[in-house]
Order: C-alpha cells, then sequence, then structure tokens
C-alpha cells in the first residue's frame, strides 16, 4: 500500500494489508471529511453502505452513493475524497487470487445477492481470513457475481480531457452547470470551433457534449442532495427550471427519485 497523505485505516488493517497472506478478507471502514491519495497492493471491491465517495484517478471521477460497489484494481492510484461521511464494508483481494473484473476503476450497481453475500464476507476479518476452501469458493462466486454488473460502471463515472484545450473546454462546462449553457460557448472559451471540440470530444472522452453535460448536471445533483440541499435548490443548481423535468432525469439516471435520494443521508 502506498499513500499520499495520512492514512484514515487502521493500524491493524495496514499491517494485515502489508504482511497478511491471506487470499481474500472484509473489513468494515468509516470515514468523515476525508481527502487522501492512496493506492493498494491488493484488488479491493468497496460496498457504500452510507455516504458518497468521490474517486478519481488520472482518467475519470466516479461518485459512489450507498448500494453501489466500486471495484479497484490493485496497484490503482486513487484519490478519495468524502462529500458525506461514509460507511462501507471493503474486500481485499490479492492479486493472483482472480482475474480481475476490469483493469480500470468502476461503480456498479449491487444487486440484493451481492449486497447479502458482501455483508455474510465479514466473516472472514483480518483476523481469520484464510487460504481455506470455503473462502475460495465463496469469493469466486462474489466475483462472478460482480462481473456480471460491470456493464453498468461507467453511469457514474465522468472521463477526464487528454488535451489542455479540451479540459479547458469542459472545466468551462463544469463551472457553469446552473446556467443554459451551449457548445459553442464552451468551444469558444477553449478558442476552437463547435465542430473542433465534437472531434475532441468523441476522440478523447467518447462522449457527445450534450451527454457530458447531461452526466456532469446528475453527479453534481447527486453530490448537493447528499449535502442535504433541497430538491428545488439542487434543480436550479444543475440547470433545470423545470422541477419535473430534474426529477424524470434524476430518477432514469439514479433509478430513484430526488427525494428518496436525498432522504439516504
Amino acid at each position: 500500500m502506498s499513500s499520499d497523505a495520512e492514512t484514515p485505516l487502521s493500524d491493524e488493517l495496514v499491517h494485515a494489508l502489508q504482511h497478511s497472506r491471506a487470499q481474500a478478507f472484509c473489513h468494515d471502514i468509516v470515514m468523515d471529511a476525508i481527502d487522501i491519495s492512496m493506492a493498494f497492493d491488493r484488488h479491493l471491491l468497496v460496498y457504500g453502505i452510507e455516504g458518497l465517495f468521490l474517486l478519481e484517478t488520472e482518467d475519470a471521477s466516479w461518485r459512489q452513493p450507498p448500494s453501489r460497489v466500486a471495484w479497484i484494481p490493485a496497484g490503482t492510484h486513487v484519490k478519495a475524497t468524502t462529500i458525506k461521511q461514509v460507511r462501507c464494508t471493503s474486500v481485499f483481494l490479492q492479486r493472483d487470487f482472480a482475474p480481475p473484473l476490469a483493469d480500470d476503476l468502476l461503480v456498479f450497481s449491487a444487486s440484493p445477492v451481492i449486497r447479502e453475500m458482501i455483508k455474510h464476507s465479514r466473516r472472514w476479518t483480518v483476523e481469520t481470513g484464510s487460504g481455506d476452501d470455503e473462502l475460495e469458493r465463496f469469493f469466486l462466486t462474489l466475483l462472478d457475481l460482480c462481473r456480471a454488473q460491470v456493464h453498468e460502471g461507467s453511469e457514474f463515472a465522468l472521463p477526464k480531457a487528454r488535451s489542455p484545450e479540451l479540459n479547458v473546454a469542459l472545466q468551462h462546462t463544469l463551472s457553469n452547470l446552473a446556467e443554459p449553457i451551449r457548445l459553442e460557448d464552451a468551444a469558444g472559451k477553449a478558442a476552437m470551433s463547435p465542430r473542433t471540440l465534437m472531434r475532441r470530444l468523441s476522440s478523447e472522452i467518447d462522449m457527445t457534449w450534450g451527454q457530458y453535460l447531461h452526466r456532469a448536471r446528475m453527479l453534481r445533483s447527486m453530490e448537493c442532495l447528499a449535502r442535504g440541499t433541497s430538491v428545488t435548490q439542487t434543480s436550479l443548481e444543475v440547470g433545470y427550471t423545470n422541477m419535473a423535468a430534474f426529477s424524470t432525469a434524476f430518477r432514469k439516471f439514479t433509478d430513484m427519485t430526488p427525494s428518496d435520494y436525498r432522504a439516504q443521508f
């Protein structure tokens, strides 16, 4: 494990990550007002119970609300920020325990079966994790179930630009989510033509500007609601003057109404 800041992990867990030979083990973690950057030598499954994480790599940023699972491949350098105090259950897996779910970080929905299996995995703790046959069968099954879910992993991700010019356009977009911003505005800010901006978006982040704007608004609204902002104020802060339209868009994006989502926090 490597870290750029003081870790919120217990000394017991840090020692286990560095020295334990267990193929897999589970650990509950509570994080409040954390802004850290670290990489683990093991693969990591993080199941969100409460709160909201912002997870960032060089390529993208993800929001992880409750009932979602983050897959973090071994060696991936991740910056983690708690938008709202997080309580999570984390499963640590040796690199060679099983083929990785994906080469990159993902956040995906947890089915009821996955949620129950992660709860059950708590029996294999830092102290009791071992290489017995039951542990191996259990965690291999859990990974197989997660593998079927990872196709949804891009929903809560916001890709990052690779070029300085596109980064200017995207940052301008993010800074004006409450406004009726247009593609032409973002292109002009980056000294590009709208057509050039569209080509850059396609080649660098594989999205149209409209898709990026919509996803940015939905992810921002998730953060606002988690902090306790009212549904009405949130809709205005992300550029919706029509509450019904905002509620429809948010429910389609998260499978929850804004009010139900906010109530989780």
